[in-house]
């Protein structure tokens, strides 16, 4: 009976790493990391980063990493009390912030790392990232995640042939914007 609560209990827990993984990161903070990279200013600000004292830059990166910790806390708070709209308002509103995080982790992870203690937590989550990505049940979870996807993405192939739902949104956009000029005259 444990040994099926824990089972169960990884199963969710992979679960969302994998959708946080494909959907948030890949989808959404990536694209946002790439972006803010690519920034000319931010490059200038790469620069002066590399001259701050180690301390101050964990200093830094800890307190945007915490924030966007709270804003996901928050976000499950109200999820769970039934705002979703705020939930998701909240949650999508740390991706940026994350991507930033990631981005000055990313510049700094040398100065950082030099840091004892927090190398090795670093190397303790890798090691149990890597564990996790390993596992029986990561494996089994990323394969029903590509049945499913391989499914939504014949399912859109089948019922929105390739410019069908653009052309169907625009056919109800012209419909919707004749009836309402209809109404103004």
């Amino acid at each position: 009976m444990q040994k099926r609560a824990v089972h169960i209990l990884l199963t969710v827990l992979v679960f969302f790493y994998i959708i946080f993984e494909e959907l948030v990161w890949e989808t959404i903070a990536k694209p946002i990391y790439d972006y803010i990279h690519s920034l000319k200013l931010l490059r200038k600000i790469e620069k002066q980063i590399h001259h701050l004292h180690p301390w101050l830059l964990l200093g830094i990166f800890l307190l945007i990493f915490a924030s966007v910790e709270l804003l996901g806390i928050l976000a499950g708070v109200l999820l769970v009390q039934g705002n979703i709209v705020l939930a998701t308002v909240m949650y999508i509103t740390k991706i940026p912030i994350a991507a930033f995080a990631f981005w000055l982790f990313r510049i700094a992870q040398d100065k950082l790392l030099s840091i004892g203690w927090f190398s090795y937590a670093y190397g303790y989550v890798m090691e149990k990232i890597e564990w996790l990505k390993q596992s029986e049940i990561y494996h089994a979870v990323k394969a029903r995640i590509s049945q499913i996807k391989e499914r939504i993405r014949l399912w859109k192939a089948t019922y929105f042939p390739k410019g069908e739902l653009k052309r169907r949104v625009k056919r109800i956009y012209l419909q919707l914007k004749k009836i309402f000029k209809k109404d103004h005259l």
